[in-house]
């Protein structure tokens, strides 16, 4: 896949961002973004997924010169293909940790948004840069973890906020040094594995349908799924093995 790494082990496949010098997103690694992720979601050997970046960056966002040269040519640029790459990420049946290892910029910070838990290493950073270059986007991902007046800030002045910010703000579960990143965001993807496949599929459909909805109805639709869950085997299964005591505990967060 054109600037993507996928591999898989122990249930758990991460996902590179890998197309240096700071894996600004093209056309062909958005294409392969989707598709990794798409593969993620076919695979029974798979219950969840990290994305990160390769090298110091997790992503500076579109690339611009690809994006310039297409509408100067009278093209769509890559930047079409954000919806899609988007909708995978939210919508996967799979579970996303992003393991942010360096500044997540315009785009970088709508996959980051996109994901289920974000954790992030010391040197990572936020920010909306497009205003500096004539554009604007990412307001929309940006709202999902921050508040109206940072978003205004980031979005018109292009302001950046830092791994030690993020984390102050609850954006973020972790801030750690580079070196304790991935094992950490394996850590919890590796929580996520040992769960019960049905229950997490459907946790994960109730997150996304319920953030769009009023209280009363979310909880009418959580319930709706939670009584799909008691019907099924496994499901039942491990609720069984809670009762009579020999159900397993999460490891803790840090």
């Amino acid at each position: 896949m054109n600037g993507i790494g996928f591999e898989v082990a122990e249930a758990v496949a991460t996902i590179t961002l890998d197309r240096p010098p700071v894996n600004a997103l093209s056309a062909a690694m958005m294409r392969g973004l989707i598709e990794a992720l798409r593969e993620a979601d076919r695979r029974d050997d798979v219950r969840a997924v990290i994305l990160t970046g390769a090298g110091r960056c997790f992503s500076a966002g579109l690339d611009l010169k690809e994006q310039l040269a297409a509408l100067d040519a009278g093209r769509p640029g890559p930047a079409r293909l954000g919806p899609a790459m988007y909708d995978a990420l939210l919508n996967g049946r799979k579970p996303t940790v992003a393991a942010i290892n360096g500044p997540a910029l315009g785009a970088g910070v709508g996959m980051s948004a996109s994901c289920c838990i974000l954790v992030a290493a010391q040197e990572a950073r936020f920010g909306l840069p497009e205003i500096d270059v004539g554009m604007l986007g990412g307001a929309r991902h940006a709202l999902r973890l921050l508040g109206h007046s940072t978003v205004n800030r980031m979005l018109l002045t292009g302001h950046q906020l830092d791994a030690a910010e993020l984390h102050r703000r609850g954006v973020v579960e972790a801030c750690l040094p580079a070196q304790e990143l991935m094992p950490f965001a394996r850590s919890i993807a590796l929580e996520i594995a040992a769960k019960e496949p049905e229950a997490i599929l459907l946790a994960r459909r109730s997150l996304a349908r319920v953030e769009k909805m009023g209280v009363l109805d979310g909880y009418v639709y959580e319930m709706s799924l939670a009584d799909q869950l008691s019907a099924m085997p496994g499901p039942r299964a491990a609720m069984r093995r809670f009762v009579e005591g020999r159900g397993k505990t999460g490891r803790r967060m840090r």
